[in-house]
């Protein structure tokens, strides 16, 4: 397990508190709860993170206008690579690519 305790000095803020667990190491009643939580039950083979930390406002009035207008130019420009692609080859260069950065990803059945 990883615990990482938040700390303030001078101001300064650190990493937020953070733990990683196996869940082949949780005791039953944690594993059964976040199972709940997630809606499912957790493999021996997983790890199970928890974070807490003080989220930031969301931008308002103009602020707000400018990053949407950003993440739909984001948006706009996968769009152009996707060009000429059926929904079944989009699909499995997605596929692809979660499972090169997520091990153990499942697809969908």
């Amino acid at each position: 397990m990883l615990n990482f305790r938040e700390e303030r000095r001078r101001g300064v803020e650190t990493m937020p508190s953070l733990l990683i667990h196996s869940a082949s190491e949780l005791r039953t009643e944690t594993r059964a709860a976040l199972g709940a939580e997630l809606g499912r039950s957790l493999q021996d083979d997983e790890e199970v993170s928890i974070m807490t930390f003080v989220p930031h406002a969301a931008p308002r009035g103009a602020a707000r206008v400018e990053a949407g207008r950003n993440l739909q130019g984001h948006f706009n420009r996968i769009d152009q690579k996707l060009k000429g692609a059926s929904p079944e080859e989009t699909e499995e260069a997605l596929d692809e690519a979660i499972r090169n950065v997520r091990p153990g990803y499942r697809e969908r059945e």
